[in-house]
């Protein structure tokens, strides 16, 4: 075997263990948001954040069509202003 099959190997081996364990602590994460949200239902939404005064909507709020297009062309100046 050569330098390069060898170098190729562990960078494989490396970078298998690397993804792997970013996959493991993702799913470890979203399962402990999901026993998060069962436990306190009414407290969070369905990304596990708190809802209440943080300028979250409330579930039976919904936005007009002028606060979406409001919203979404801050999103887009923010954006816009991040990347300057």
């Amino acid at each position: 075997m050569n330098v390069n099959q060898i170098l190729n190997m562990v960078i494989k081996l490396v970078m298998r263990k690397a993804i792997n364990s970013g996959i493991n602590a993702g799913i470890k994460g979203a399962s402990k948001m999901g026993n998060r949200r069962k436990q306190s239902k009414g407290e969070v939404d369905d990304y596990g954040q708190p809802i209440g005064h943080e300028g979250r909507p409330q579930p039976g709020n919904k936005m007009s069509q002028e606060q979406v297009r409001q919203t979404r062309k801050a999103a887009r100046v923010a954006n816009r202003i991040g990347k300057m």
